[in-house]
């Protein structure tokens, strides 16, 4: 007879209950801590749930039912105990945990619950009005100037003022900000990971990229999954007469943009008797882009390398690596191959091209948002209305390419619109972007690109075509430009645009 899910957790939880039964409170808050250091969150949620039930109401337990009750996802567990959580330390961190859960209404009864201080200011500055960074800094900062407040212990709050005086300007409160987190939490791989990117964005690339490996540790904010554990990972071994399996990581952008690597180790010389053969794993939307970029290396397919059988009858490399660890195994921390090193493939590239009308206008490609699903692609997102009033695209004569995969059919019809107004012709690629490669041959037959931050503005970089890239929030390292020129360090054939309000930079383990 099978159990259904509902009657194992009924089991489990009368098995937990007996196992329990005739402990004092105390002895059930010890257990129940016991059981959240190991881990064990659902059983630390009864316990420590019981212990403060009757009686047990110390800062420490309840902190720790709190930690219980947002790592099970089971946040109505809290909700009766709300009246207890007036100590600002444990009402602002269940309100922090609440709204990283997506219940911001439950979020603000326990902000209503505590008192106003400096913490319940750090939480509402990122969960309240975003766009008000101005506001939201002195409200931070305002108690740091008492003499009482100089030393503020808390995680939490150091995490939300280094975004929000990141996007204010302040590098000085950014850098109190993690000095004093480096301080409180040495060891937790988010804070050495936000403060990488802040490198790089910086243009501090050398200690950027060699912190960037904290995203490999357990408990990383990257959680990177395609690991190969029965190869050795590379740490920068000498590969003379060596196979190294390259593998990329994170979003469609970060891989593109990773592949400069690839070209960077294929021009150090990958004869098999003086250098290293480079492999590469991508998954399918890359696959043919890759392939025609790069004729010489092995292109493997990332859903098909785990399978059971697979290296069998294939020579089995002898390292493996992440794209994003050759900067610092390398020694590559320079900007490097910042354009043409990827190719659309010729035969796409002249197909698409006679779809373009002979007419001596330019031509623009044009993409207004990323995958939104995501909250970093949210932050960084236009609408169709502010990406054609920001670009000024239609101010003259042009021929528009939407590169736009999942426009909306009233997102096309108020393009088709504003583009008829505006004298202008209208190309939907949309339904023939059936990979990267398909967009690098659009891309390649446009004038010039016009995108906010996406894997599409990337894309051009990497096929070195000219390309606007509007950008809402300057600490996105990979965009970094010269003040000057404007010009992205990493893509020379792109400028920076930066428009509307900046919004908070995205840093992992912050409410979204």
């Amino acid at each position: 007879m099978k159990i259904g899910e509902q009657q194992k957790i009924r089991l489990w939880v009368d098995a937990e209950k007996v196992l329990t039964k005739g402990f004092s409170p105390e002895a059930m808050r010890t257990s129940g801590l016991l059981a959240a250091q190991n881990r064990a969150w659902s059983s630390a949620l009864l316990r420590l749930e019981e212990a403060v039930h009757h009686g047990v109401q110390d800062l420490q337990t309840l902190d720790a039912l709190g930690e219980a009750a947002y790592q099970s996802k089971t946040y109505q567990r809290l909700l009766p105990f709300r009246n207890l959580y007036r100590d600002p330390l444990v009402a602002i961190h269940m309100a922090r945990a609440l709204t990283m859960l997506g219940q911001s209404q439950a979020a603000h009864e326990f902000l209503n619950l505590a008192p106003d201080s400096i913490l319940k200011s750090a939480v509402i500055a990122l969960t309240g009005v975003k766009h008000d960074i101005e506001t939201s800094l002195a409200a931070l900062i305002a108690p740091l100037s008492r003499s009482e407040m100089v030393d503020v212990n808390f995680v939490e709050y150091w995490q939300a003022l280094a975004p929000v005086a990141d996007a204010a300007g302040r590098k000085d409160l950014v850098l109190l900000a993690e000095r004093r987190l480096k301080a409180l939490a040495y060891s937790k791989p988010v804070i050495h990971y936000n403060q990488a990117l802040r490198f790089l964005a910086d243009g501090e690339f050398r200690a950027g990229w060699k912190l960037h490996d904290w995203r490999l540790m357990p408990d990383s904010p990257c959680m990177l999954s395609t690991a190969f554990e029965d190869f050795s990972m590379w740490e920068g071994e000498f590969l003379s007469g060596k196979r190294l399996l390259v593998v990329l990581e994170n979003g469609f952008g970060d891989q593109i943009f990773g592949l400069r690597y690839l070209q960077a180790l294929l021009l150090e010389g990958t004869s098999e008797d003086q250098g290293a053969k480079i492999e590469v794993v991508v998954g399918p939307e890359l696959f043919a882009l890759v392939q025609a970029s790069f004729p010489s290396v092995k292109v493997h397919d990332l859903q098909k390398v785990h399978e059971t059988g697979y290296w069998q009858n294939r020579k089995r490399p002898d390292f493996w690596t992440y794209c994003l660890s050759i900067p610092c195994r390398t020694d590559l921390f320079e900007p490097v191959q910042t354009a043409g090193y990827l190719s659309a493939p010729e035969n796409l590239t002249q197909q698409y091209r006679g779809h373009l009308p002979r007419k001596a206008v330019p031509v623009y490609g044009i993409t207004w948002h990323g995958d939104i699903r995501t909250p970093p692609m949210r932050t960084r997102a236009y609408t169709l209305q502010e990406f054609l009033h920001e670009s000024e695209i239609l101010k003259s004569p042009c021929v528009l390419v939407c590169l736009q995969k999942d426009a909306t059919p009233d997102e096309l019809a108020k393009l088709e619109s504003e583009t008829q107004k505006a004298g202008c012709e209208l190309i939907v690629a949309s339904s023939t972007l059936l990979d990267f490669a398909h967009t690098a041959a659009w891309i390649s037959c446009v004038d010039k690109v016009w995108s906010c931050d996406t894997a599409v503005a990337h894309l051009a970089g990497a096929l070195g075509v000219s390309a606007n890239v509007m950008i809402r929030n300057k600490s996105i390292w990979c965009w970094r430009c010269d003040p000057s020129t404007q010009k992205a360090v990493w893509y020379d054939s792109c400028q920076i645009k930066y428009a509307l309000t900046p919004a908070f930079s995205y840093m992992f383990d912050l409410p979204s």
